[in-house]
């Protein structure tokens, strides 16, 4: 007798150990290592607080919970994809933890919305419970919502909660930050100092260490109720789909009492009380409900047909057959030619391209890569793979200075004359731009001097050479002090007597037709360099002299033998006129 009651008392303990598992805490640390962390409160380094502060928490770390260290902006300046996971979730190292916190030298950007999926990856947020805690004194320098990326993992997510320690930073970060951790049912800590990141560390902690008990039926005589499967069309594959179930009260809903993921070869079962309830679905960007009611002794069979999907695979590079980049991606649903909500994000590598499965539809992608941005259009058809690769086709062009501390404006036009970009750079410095294939007119200022050239993105040619030494200030100076000369030249020459010879006077009207005829040829020069009304002047300025030259020639008529006194005078009154006029434009 006494054998067979310790047998059912074993057999009790045994059910009742396996109804309730215990489900094993774990979270990654986010840490901030921006070149920003270098600032100072009360004289010490944000950096030395916030190692102090993790060094505090960890040695006081629960051993039962998993603990992980991932960094950014610790290896290089200006990469949005300086990531790095440290130490991946596992059984904690409190050295290793102290010690590696201790070797991180900030330098970079923050890109928290990158860090944030990429953790939240690697805890299988879409599977398991994934807990983060991240420490930032900074807003988001890399893309443009982390709220936004908080909300998408979250919706995809089993358990995804998301702590954030805003250290040090304004109000309009402390909102950026605080959307993070509310989207995910974290907690938001502003602190100021060392005493209030220590305080927010401690109890973020303590937090964590908290374990949930769910009831997992995996003794075999317990019978599930409900089962449930997915695929994305009647009759197709079966499809891995996370479910949440929820209690029906007089037609309400009301709480989530389970949630069960279903999988491409796996059915999601529950063992549920009788009584009616509504099954939340979700794969990929689709959400589903279904009302379902369970009864006593049956098994209520669901299956949920989601949507149709297709995959997008996306590369991009510099140039045409150019190695890969690592760029940015920003995905948004298009409906009637009109770009909507953004649906996901994901980055492309020099090593990896980058994935999403995404409903059937029409979308808009925005690629950034550094400065430069691109759009692309796309389709998804179901079953089939899209493969975009973005071209950001960079044109580089650089300005040649007589002093390269100068400051050069370049203002880029299309075709169309509308302005498409505008930069001020050193004369030292080259002006990378991206740009759609097509012809372009490119203005550079030094002072106030100008230089215009069209050059053309698409073609052989991926570089462009402005010579900013001789600008159309400068020629409007040489044009001008040529006159000048012309001028004194003239004053100085005496007056030709009536009674000197023909031959004297025909040799003097030869050199005034050849002093007006290099006036017209200057003057067209000056045209290629100046604007297209006052170039139209210029040119029809030089087409009147050259004419007046021709007039003056002494052997085409007798008649002009005759007036040469005459147009001698009028010569001399054109060429002062003129002379007037282009001094006039110069100013």
């Amino acid at each position: 007798m006494i054998k067979y009651l310790m047998g059912i008392v074993l057999v009790l303990t045994l059910f009742a150990t396996s109804v309730w598992a215990e489900e094993k805490p774990r979270a990654v640390i986010i840490f901030d290592a921006s070149g920003s962390m270098w600032g100072q409160i009360d004289g010490v380094t944000k950096l030395e607080i916030a190692r102090d502060a993790l060094k505090n928490v960890v040695k006081e770390w629960n051993p039962n919970v998993e603990l992980g260290l991932t960094a950014y902006g610790h290896r290089t300046k200006g990469d949005c994809d300086d990531i790095e996971t440290l130490i991946p979730a596992s059984k904690i190292d409190k050295n290793k933890m102290i010690s590696t916190v201790f070797a991180l030298n900030p330098k970079g950007k923050t890109p928290i919305s990158r860090a944030i999926k990429k953790v939240a990856k690697e805890l299988k947020y879409t599977e398991e419970k994934a807990t983060i805690i991240l420490i930032s004194d900074g807003k988001e320098t890399c893309d443009p919502d982390p709220c936004a990326t908080a909300k998408e993992l979250e919706a995809k997510g089993i358990d995804f909660i998301t702590h954030v320690i805003g250290f040090n930073v304004d109000k309009k970060t402390d909102k950026q930050l605080e959307c993070i951790a509310s989207s995910t049912g974290g907690e938001y800590f502003s602190a100021k100092n060392a005493t209030a990141l220590n305080s927010a560390m401690k109890v973020i902690a303590k937090k964590v260490e908290v374990v949930k008990l769910k009831p997992k039926p995996i003794v075999k005589a317990l019978k599930n109720n409900l089962e449930i499967s997915a695929s994305e069309k009647e009759g197709g594959k079966w499809i891995g789909a996370y479910h949440s179930i929820y209690k029906m009260i007089d037609g309400q809903v009301e709480e989530r009492i389970a949630s069960e993921s279903s999988t491409k070869k796996r059915l999601g079962e529950e063992q549920l009380p009788v009584g009616k309830y509504m099954l939340k679905s979700s794969y990929n960007e689709f959400k589903k409900e279904t009302a379902f009611e369970i009864k006593a002794g049956e098994v209520t069979k669901i299956h949920v047909v989601m949507g149709e999907t297709g995959k997008l695979e996306i590369s991009a590079s510099e140039k045409e057959g150019g190695k890969w980049i690592g760029a940015y991606h920003s995905i948004y649903k298009m409906i009637d030619g009109q770009v909507e909500e953004r649906i996901a994000s994901e980055s492309s590598t020099k090593k990896r391209l980058g994935e999403e499965q995404l409903p059937v539809g029409k979308y808009m992608l925005k690629s950034s890569y550094n400065e430069f941005k691109k759009e692309t259009a796309f389709e998804i058809k179901a079953g089939e793979v899209t493969k975009i690769h973005v071209l950001f086709g960079q044109f580089m062009i650089k300005a040649k200075c007589d002093d390269s501390a100068k400051q050069v404006q370049y203002e880029i036009y299309a075709s169309s004359g509308q302005l498409v970009y505008e930069k001020k750079l050193k004369c030292s410095e080259t002006l990378k731009i991206t740009l759609d294939n097509g012809e372009y007119t490119v203005e550079a200022k030094v002072g106030s001097g100008t230089k215009e050239m069209k050059f053309t993105v698409g073609g052989s040619e991926s570089k462009l050479l402005l010579d900013m030494t001789t600008t159309t200030e400068d020629l409007d100076k040489e044009a001008l002090i040529q006159l000048d000369s012309q001028a004194v030249q003239k004053e100085n020459k005496p007056m030709v007597k009536d009674k000197e010879d023909k031959a004297s006077n025909t040799e003097d009207m030869k050199e005034a037709v050849k002093g007006l005829e290099q006036l017209g040829a200057l003057l067209g020069q000056m045209s290629k360099a100046v604007g297209s009304e006052n170039a139209k002047d210029m040119n029809e300025a030089g087409a009147f002299l050259n004419a007046l030259g021709g007039m003056m020639d002494p052997e085409k008529t007798k008649e002009i033998e005759e007036k040469k006194k005459e147009q001698n005078i009028k010569a001399d009154k054109a060429f002062d006129d003129m002379s007037q006029e282009l001094q006039m434009f110069t100013k």
